[in-house]
């Protein structure tokens, strides 16, 4: 008898045991669910729109993910927890007046660490507040409805919430972040980051210096034309030639600039506006909606479908891939770089390029009209049409230059943008364009000179070099 009554405790024992083990199993489970399911804040400081996120995963990793661009991740604890904050949205006009608005460098990053931490602060207090509402669920579905009861439920929630970012914290590790991993466009982000980090603190020069420039060519354009025997020509056509912006804003107050001070009537882009192709970079360069001349945009190897898309709903731009323009007479056929047909490639070798150019080659011989410029993002392009056109205008290498083959004028307007962001970490990289001069003689257009225009915002100067064509050359 005192055995059977022995084996039934001990059944009931265990039975207990195993009830509160299921109970616990269950309320974790629940818990987990919570945190998973409402586990996210938006927020916003400054420019940025971000989204704050709590995920179970392994291993525990940290996560910036930039959409479309990819992510920078990083092992930084041993937690099964993933923490990630996605940028949902940059406000590129407030943070351009920012950047160039900066004089102490790391004041501003003070300011911007300062309001990222009061959004992780309020991350954390809501994490607190859904571990409750998961700790009071479990008391309503166990029928725990006695007020004691449902409050330390409530209280044991948010407590297992701070156990568990506690423990996150204190085993946390901000050294892996020396070796991040990349993914998506971001693999090739190392560069970038590393010249960012040398521009970001050469900034407040940049500004002061970018600004007395400016002073200096609006002196400049005043008195230029007075200088040239060209300016004051009946009927002669200004066409600026552009090149390699590098999603660099400054590049377009230096265009603003020359389209005003020289009466421009034209304007070619021939690419490479962007570094990586995204929308976001696209909206970077919005204002060449309002530059108030026509915008030919020649795609080069970084741009891409996603770019061309945007600049295609630019009143001002004709995105010229395979298309023949004319303006006031002017005649004037595109070719976009191959790399933009292929969003897996960035550089194209040059059997392609030469497949390319012989592509090129024949539809202008199919075209039967006479073109005035050829307009070419890599000059590759353009080796099978060499003294049957005129003037062709190129960019890719950030070395401007006007050269004379033969019957053909190669002009290279370099970087327009000074390799955007490299840009801010050499001296030597001049904003750079070419301003083109055409006279018309018996109804056609002939290149009478060029202006090469170049400005080194560091060091507050500009060379202004002009290459008078006394000869002008004609197509076979």
């Amino acid at each position: 008898m005192l055995v059977k009554i022995k084996k039934q405790w001990n059944q009931a024992y265990w039975g207990q045991i195993g009830k509160k083990t299921l109970y616990i199993l269950f309320a974790l489970l629940i818990f987990a669910f919570f945190l998973s399911t409402w586990g996210e804040m938006k927020s916003s400081f400054g420019p940025f729109d971000l989204r704050l996120n709590f995920q179970w995963g392994w291993p525990g990793e940290t996560r910036l993910i930039i959409p479309p661009l990819g992510e920078i991740k990083a092992e930084t604890h041993h937690w099964p927890v993933v923490l990630s904050a996605t940028i949902d949205r940059i406000d590129i006009a407030l943070l351009q007046h920012e950047l160039l608005g900066i004089t102490d460098t790391n004041q501003y990053i003070s300011g911007f660490t300062l309001r990222l931490k009061e959004s992780i602060y309020l991350f954390l207090a809501k994490l607190c507040l859904v571990g409750g509402i998961a700790g009071g669920a479990v008391a309503l579905i166990f029928g725990w409805r006695h007020f004691q009861r449902l409050w330390r439920m409530i209280m044991a929630g948010m407590l297992l919430v701070l156990f568990v970012i506690g423990g996150v914290m204190a085993d946390y590790n901000q050294e892996a972040f020396n070796n991040p991993r990349y993914e998506g466009a971001l693999e090739a982000a190392p560069w970038a980051l590393s010249l960012i980090d040398q521009g970001l603190s050469r900034l407040p020069e940049f500004s002061k210096k970018l600004s007395i420039v400016a002073g200096n060519l609006d002196s400049l354009f005043s008195q230029v034309d007075n200088l040239s025997p060209l300016a004051m020509v009946e009927g002669e056509l200004k066409v600026l030639h552009v090149s390699d912006i590098h999603n660099n804003p400054a590049a377009l107050e230096f265009i603003q600039k020359v389209i005003d001070g020289f009466g421009v009537d034209l304007l070619i882009d021939t690419g490479d506006l962007t570094d990586y192709g995204t929308m976001l970079e696209a909206e970077l360069n919005r204002k060449i909606n309002n530059l108030g001349v026509k915008y030919l945009f020649i795609p080069g190897n970084h741009d891409s479908s996603e770019v061309i898309s945007r600049l295609r709903k630019y009143k001002n731009v004709i995105v010229m891939t395979k298309r023949i323009y004319e303006f006031k007479g002017l005649t004037i056929m595109g070719w976009e770089d191959p790399a933009v047909r292929n969003p897996e490639t960035l550089m194209t070798g040059d059997a392609k390029l030469k497949a390319e150019a012989e592509k090129l080659e024949e539809y202008l011989e199919n075209a039967g009209t006479k073109i005035d410029i050829l307009a070419v993002h890599n000059r590759k392009l353009s080796s099978g049409v060499e003294g049957q056109v005129p003037v062709i205008v190129h960019g890719h290498d950030h070395k401007p230059g006007i050269t004379e083959t033969g019957n053909t004028v190669f002009i290279n307007a370099g970087t327009t943008g000074a390799a955007g962001v490299r840009g801010l970490a050499n001296d030597s990289i001049p904003y750079s364009v070419a301003l083109l001069r055409f006279n018309r003689t018996a109804g056609e257009y002939q290149l009478a000179a060029v202006d090469l225009i170049r400005v080194y915002s560091i060091h507050g100067k500009f060379i202004l070099e002009r290459k008078v064509i006394s000869q002008p050359k004609k197509a076979d």
